[in-house]
């Protein structure tokens, strides 16, 4: 990982810790893809063994794991260096030969995280490999929750990132548009990722509440019943009362899959619209 700190933008921790004298001067390298973090429960916080180590005996790649499993146990405000040195069973000040600052340590763990994002070679066949990339960025996102709070605000330049929007602009060159068109394209589908995720870790934290709640209350159907009966007594709201009348559960576990392709469809097959018309997507 280290020999990649000369791909980072010179602006930002990495760059502070790449200007430290001695630190960070390995050789550019090609991005570095890492196991996908949820075939393995080896990075688990006390699953490391071993003798103390110093700096020198550690890598900044079991660092950035260990922190990142540290934020999917505790949430990334759990993560701290002297939590991921007694992981490591390291100095804490042993980490700050490798990290410049916490912050240095956040944008690498997002980092590595965008490796494990699939981003396929382009096929030629643009909305499905858009299509490959937005399920796998659902997938890692809803693996990782806390990394939402801070994709959208801190979108990290390292070297995963560049690879993959790399390799998702080369997936659009068959479609003959200016580089602009080309980043909001990807930015509308990003968008709806996004903005999907969001819904579903709202509806899994309500689908905790609720469930909660059924144990708690044992009358709530009763409630409900009642509730239903009060809103059609007012005559207002005959198309909201359809839903229940209808059964349908727009929050509904079982179709969560099913919603996200829906919507996912329909940004990619509005964008194609949107191109067979003739009109730009660029914003001038």
């Amino acid at each position: 990982m280290e020999q990649d700190d000369e791909l980072w933008p010179p602006f930002g921790p990495a760059a502070a810790f790449r200007e430290q004298p001695g630190r960070g001067r390995g050789r550019p390298g090609d991005a570095h893809r890492r196991p996908d973090r949820g075939r393995s429960d080896a990075r688990a916080p006390g699953n490391q063994r071993g003798r103390s180590r110093q700096g020198s005996g550690l890598s900044r790649e079991e660092i950035v794991d260990v922190a990142i499993a540290i934020a999917d146990s505790d949430g990334a405000e759990a993560v701290s260096m002297r939590k991921i040195a007694q992981v490591l069973r390291a100095g804490a000040m042993s980490l700050y030969w490798h990290l410049a600052s916490k912050e240095h340590l956040l944008e690498l763990m997002l980092d590595a995280l965008n490796a494990d994002v699939e981003v396929p070679e382009p096929t030629g066949d643009w909305q499905e490999d858009l299509r490959v990339q937005a399920r796998s960025q659902r997938k890692v996102l809803l693996r990782h929750r806390w990394v939402i709070n801070f994709i959208a605000a801190r979108p990290p330049l390292g070297p995963n990132m560049l690879r993959n929007l790399d390799k998702s602009l080369a997936a659009l060159d068959s479609l003959d548009i200016d580089t602009e068109s080309a980043i909001n394209i990807l930015q509308a589908v990003n968008t709806y990722v996004l903005g999907a995720v969001l819904r579903e870790l709202g509806e899994l934290r309500l689908q905790r509440e609720q469930e909660q709640m059924l144990t708690a209350d044992t009358d709530i159907a009763a409630k409900v019943e009642q509730w239903r009966a009060r809103l059609a007594a007012t005559g207002m709201f005959d198309h909201f009362l359809r839903i229940l009348r209808d059964d349908v559960d727009p929050d509904a576990e079982e179709t969560r899959d099913e919603r996200f392709e829906f919507g996912l469809d329909c940004v990619l097959q509005g964008i194609a619209a949107k191109l067979a018309g003739g009109r730009g997507l660029s914003q001038r």
